[in-house]
Parts: C-alpha cells; sequence; structure tokens
C-alpha cells in the first residue's frame, strides 16, 4: 500500500528579511508580501542576516507560515522531505 506523500514536500523559495528576532530567528516576507517566521538550523551554516537581506528558504505545503532559511551553498545539508522549485530565486 503507498501513501500520499504531499504533506511531507518542501518548496523551495527566496524570502526577503523584515525583522531579526534572534541569531536563529527572523520575520521575513514572501514574493507576494506575505510577512513568515523564519529559522535556521544550526547545522545549516546559514550566516547571520539582516533586514532586507534575502536567503533561500523552503517550506511546507501544509504551512505557508513558517520557513527554514537555507545557505546558497547546500552542500552538506540535510533535507528530509523532497523539494520542488517553487520559482522567484534570486542570489542573495
Amino acid at each position: 500500500m503507498t501513501q500520499d506523500k504531499t504533506g511531507d514536500v518542501r518548496i523551495l523559495t527566496t524570502v526577503t528579511i523584515q525583522e531579526v528576532l534572534d541569531g536563529r530567528s527572523y520575520r521575513a516576507a514572501l514574493a507576494n508580501g506575505k510577512r513568515i517566521l523564519a529559522f535556521a538550523m544550526p547545522l545549516d551554516r546559514v550566516p547571520p542576516l539582516q533586514v532586507g537581506d534575502r536567503s533561500k528558504a523552503i517550506l511546507s505545503l501544509c504551512d505557508f507560515n513558517e520557513a527554514r532559511l537555507l545557505p546558497e551553498d547546500m552542500t552538506g545539508v540535510r533535507v528530509d522531505h523532497p523539494i520542488i522549485d517553487g520559482g522567484g530565486h534570486v542570489r542573495a
């Protein structure tokens, strides 16, 4: 029996930092203006970000309220879900 894995898929996009909350969490905006919570995982090597910076991020199909920030070079970054390209990527 197979299961529908749609809920496990992540969408790759770019966010713009709106507010720095602490060293690993931020308020960010999607391209459509929606404000979300964005966070960096400790082992992902995301550099400290400032207001106005852009970063790659992945969103869950089930929850567009938060995103995991990713470094530009994803070598060694572990993502346990399939990722689809959501478009709109601009290099930081």
